[in-house]
């Protein structure tokens, strides 16, 4: 079975994020800050009227005259007025470049809560991020569904959403992970690997729900997940051939003496670069659709602040708001397609390792 491909679709990705990148980058509002600097020195020639009324008003009987304040103390209250002023700061109230900053900040992993190692809040031992948060959510709704899809054995006729995931199962081990590993290594392996595709599917469509949060758009997850792939492949390729056969079938066999050691680091550093391979790929496919996505979002308050929120601001909010849809109907199918190559280069790697021979 084949699945179908786009070509043109990681350049088109590419393309898009640069030329939104740079229309913000553009549009930022350097001059904003000029009224700022000018109201400086009006704050700094008012202050000594303040202090020279000081002394014609005196304070009424049984209270007592405020402390003089220090310069610097002045500079500190003006210092967290002016904090306070920029994080009550609206979404229209913000500088041009900023929309971009503050949607492309959604996509961090944000911490949620902490296990203090001391009494310091700030000196954890352990940090709880929203990634991890969406990663027990995926595994919450794989092991609903799967109890779900194993009760549907006992009865003679189940819903026609729990057969869909039967053979799905089933096309997964049969078409990938049989027909890559063989019948008696898909045995041992392929539980693994069918659970690998349905978190990464789980993790990527839970990513496009309204204010969710993408685990695979994180280099940590991703990054984790590859190197999982790899402990199977040295692992199982030290238990399945011993462990000096294995490092000894690295090199092609005939090779001359001269040119072992050269071609023993190459191939050492190939075998690094495929759990690499796995974590960038992963990762770029769906933090570029999201970067996309929340550039054509703040693309909308951008030229309703350009155009000052006139009936003209309305026409690029629809063109923005139409690509985003399309946009987000592709990623749909980007969320499939990176799980299966994910689990199918997976396959593929361990497979090499169990048997250099092929």
């Amino acid at each position: 079975m084949t699945i179908p491909t786009m070509p043109g679709l990681p350049t088109f990705l590419r393309g898009m994020l640069a030329l939104l990148t740079l229309v913000g980058v553009l549009c930022g509002a350097a001059p904003q800050h000029a009224p700022q600097h000018t109201a400086q020195p009006e704050e700094h020639t008012a202050q000594p009227e303040k202090h020279t009324a000081q002394p014609e008003a005196p304070a009424p009987e049984g209270q007592h005259a405020p402390a003089p304040q220090e310069p610097g103390d002045a500079q500190h209250a003006s210092g967290a007025e002016h904090g306070g002023s920029h994080e009550a700061l609206s979404t229209m109230e913000m500088g041009s470049g900023d929309f971009f900053l503050h949607k492309y900040s959604h996509l961090q992993p944000h911490a949620i809560a902490l296990v203090p190692a001391s009494g310091k809040p700030a000196d954890s031992w352990f940090t709880f991020y929203d990634v991890n948060l969406f990663q027990l959510y995926a595994l919450a709704v794989m092991l609903v569904v799967f109890l779900a899809v194993l009760a549907s054995f006992r009865f003679a006729r189940s819903p026609w959403l729990l057969r869909v995931f039967r053979g799905w199962c089933h096309w997964l081990r049969d078409e990938i992970v049989v027909s890559v590993m063989g019948e008696e290594d898909a045995r041992k392996f392929a539980p693994y690997f069918i659970y690998l595709f349905f978190f990464i599917a789980f993790m990527n469509l839970l990513g496009m729900l309204p204010d969710s949060v993408t685990a695979t758009a994180t280099l940590h997850v991703t990054g984790a997940l590859a190197m999982t792939t790899f402990g199977f492949m040295l692992i199982g390729g030290m238990v399945k051939q011993g462990v000096g056969a294995y490092w000894k079938n690295l090199l092609p066999h005939g090779v001359p003496v001269w040119l072992a050691p050269l071609l023993f680091v190459l191939e050492v550093i190939g075998l690094l670069v495929k759990p690499f391979a796995l974590t960038i790929r992963l990762f770029a496919n769906l933090l570029a659709g999201h970067l996309v996505i929340y550039s054509f979002i703040a693309m909308i308050f951008l030229f309703a602040k350009v155009f000052e929120k006139e009936a003209v601001s309305y026409g690029p909010a629809v063109v923005a708001v139409g690509m985003s849809v399309f946009i987000s109907i592709i990623e749909a199918f980007v969320a499939l397609l990176q799980a299966y190559i994910f689990t199918l280069l997976s396959t593929v790697f361990v497979q090499q390792s169990l048997h250099p021979e092929h």
